[in-house]
């Protein structure tokens, strides 16, 4: 074995390893570590205080470990992932987790504020959560399976049914009163409803097609962008409301809405009216009535709470329990 003082002989001014290597016979990043007592393990720069160590390196080692700059990574090699696969499938704690988890978010904080501000806020971020639980679900096109076909399907049709109640609220509840405490309510309610009727068309639209329809990954993609710069857009209009109604006054608005929440309808209805609010409202409880129905007679992919039709029989490795 060369001792310390033969390898930073070898090195030379240049600090060349690799040509130390092969004059003493060993592996470059050895003779990194004989030289000066750190690993060559591919960190990207010295530890703090050691760059003054005879022989050290101040750019990456990697290259004496890997022989490049930038090894493969092994994750993206066939054989590594169907070893992690195998792995995952073997551990029972993984399994039982991914079981027990659906896309459904958790209660949201402060339930007890009723300021219309925070009851929009609250519900926005739970579609946004939503939203997230999708993406993170490879379509057809991204590879993915008949499972996460099935998953995908669940969860778009758990955002169908948050944003088909909020956005009928809103249209009995909430625009009426941006119309009238807004000097320009007018345009940014008739703003709101066109973005919101692109809303409806999509979700159904998206409830007419499978999950294995390459249209329907377009229209989730859509339907993401379009629920986002909604958002966006009632964000500035709430930012707008805290000027123009009292505290007070928004709690109450906050509270009228989320009475009417509880008994919106749970699908989309595109040919409902918009305005004035007594016949959204009228027409808002029939058809409440008419989806609850059918959401208790039909198996409703909703019910699974963005899990797979066979989740309940599976783990998550795909076998049957």
């Amino acid at each position: 074995m060369p001792t310390r003082e033969q390898v930073l002989e070898a090195i030379g001014a240049e600090r060349d390893y690799h040509l130390a290597a092969r004059l003493l016979g060993i592996p470059a990043g050895q003779a990194y570590m004989i030289a000066t007592g750190l690993p060559a393990d591919g960190g990207d720069a010295v530890p703090p205080g050691q760059d003054a160590r005879p022989g050290a390196i101040e750019a990456s080692t990697q290259a004496l470990v890997y022989a490049r700059a930038a090894p493969e990574n092994p994750t993206s090699k066939p054989h590594v992932l169907e070893w992690i696969k195998t792995m995952a499938q073997a551990d029972g704690q993984m399994a039982g987790a991914a079981r027990d988890r659906d896309a459904v978010p958790g209660s949201p904080e402060e339930p007890d504020d009723t300021d219309i501000g925070a009851v929009l806020t609250r519900q926005h971020d739970q579609v946004t959560a939503m939203l997230e639980a999708l993406k993170a679900i490879p379509g057809g096109g991204a590879g993915g399976s008949e499972v996460h076909r099935s998953r995908r399907k669940s969860v778009v049709d758990l955002i169908t049914v948050a944003l088909s109640k909020h956005e009928a609220t809103e249209e009995e509840q909430f625009w009426p009163v941006v119309r009238s405490a807004l000097a320009d309510g007018d345009e940014r309610a008739a703003q709101a409803l066109r973005q919101e009727q692109e809303g409806k068309d999509l979700l159904h639209a998206l409830g007419e097609l499978p999950a294995s329809d390459e249209e329907f990954d377009q229209l989730a993609q859509e339907l993401e962008k379009a629920a986002r710069k909604h958002v966006a857009f009632e964000d500035r209009v709430l930012l707008a409301l805290e000027g123009a109604l009292s505290g007070d006054e928004r709690s109450e608005v906050g509270r009228k809405f989320l009475r009417a929440y509880r008994h919106a309808p749970t699908r989309p209805h595109p040919h409902a009216p918009k305005e004035p609010a007594a016949a959204v409202k009228a027409a808002g409880a029939a058809a409440a009535l008419v989806d609850r129905a059918r959401d208790a007679a039909g198996d409703r992919p909703a019910k699974r709470r963005g899990k797979a039709a066979n989740d309940k029989d599976r783990d998550a490795g795909g076998k049957s329990r």
